[in-house]
């Protein structure tokens, strides 16, 4: 068995009892395509191979990805890619639209990588996602909460995201600092499109690094916004949004809305 890498944010769930809850959080049946990232040992990989039509494997570690080619060179319904999942065209590897995708998300690199989810176009219908539980909360999390922030209306602005089950530090070997949270996310059907979503991290950006001031003096000192103040208390009049609120009292809607009215009168 390969030992775990450390400088790749190695995990290995060996948990029998949780990997049965993903997969079956998943919920694929026998015609669907499923594109799983880091898959490892295969300790999903098991599970899902045989139970679908397709299944791609992406994994960047040189003998995990040896392993699993020789482990499935006679099924012929499973793929296997030796690559950097941050590098590869995913959506060209899941291949139609409807698929499904499933990770045990590296620590090192979960922000990256969820937001790589978001942008293969087409989106999976749905994604579970094993990360860490502080990251969970924080994705997850509504407006008005302590850990509501950036990430979260980064991801909420193109998905839909919950919780589904906590799982302790104690189901994976090496043993990490923290516990873990699965989650399922699945795209919205009127989500930010690509030409808004610089538009959105620019502000989620300025508001969020100055986070217990007023939003309407947040804007007014940002030089990401070359604008007067008169025309800063117009633009949040007429998002109907008080230049006395904080930024996290503010749905992800109403970033979403405010950026783009900020981006087009700069």
């Amino acid at each position: 068995m390969v030992r775990a890498k450390r400088s790749l944010s190695q995990n290995f769930l060996i948990d029998h009892n949780i990997r049965r809850k993903i997969v079956a959080g998943l919920g694929a049946g026998p015609d669907d395509t499923v594109l799983e990232v880091g898959p490892g040992h295969g300790e999903l990989t098991d599970l899902l191979a045989g139970s679908v039509a397709r299944l791609v494997l992406v994994e960047k570690d040189d003998q995990l990805a040896a392993d699993l080619a020789h482990r499935f060179e006679d099924r012929d319904e499973v793929r296997v890619v030796h690559g950097d999942a941050l590098e590869v065209d995913l959506a060209e590897l899941l291949g139609s639209a409807g698929g499904l995708l499933i990770s045990n998300v590296p620590y090192g690199i979960t922000s990256p990588l969820i937001f790589q989810f978001l942008e293969m176009d087409p989106m999976p219908r749905r994604m579970i996602l094993l990360v860490q539980r502080e990251v969970a909360e924080r994705i997850a999390a509504s407006e008005g909460s302590k850990v509501y922030g950036a990430l979260s209306i980064g991801v909420q602005a193109r998905a839909t995201v919950r919780i589904v089950f906590r799982v302790g530090r104690h189901a994976f070997r090496p043993i990490p600092a923290v516990d873990s949270a699965v989650i399922v996310v699945e795209p919205r059907p009127d989500a930010v499109g690509r030409e808004r979503q610089e538009d959105l991290r620019v502000l989620t950006r300025v508001a969020f690094s100055r986070r217990r001031k007023q939003l309407g003096r947040i804007l007014r000192s940002a030089p990401e916004y070359d604008l007067a103040a008169d025309a800063i208390e117009s633009i949040l009049e007429a998002e109907g949004v008080d230049p006395r609120a904080r930024p996290e009292t503010l749905t992800p809607d109403q970033f979403v809305d405010l950026a783009s009215r900020l981006a087009g009168a700069s």
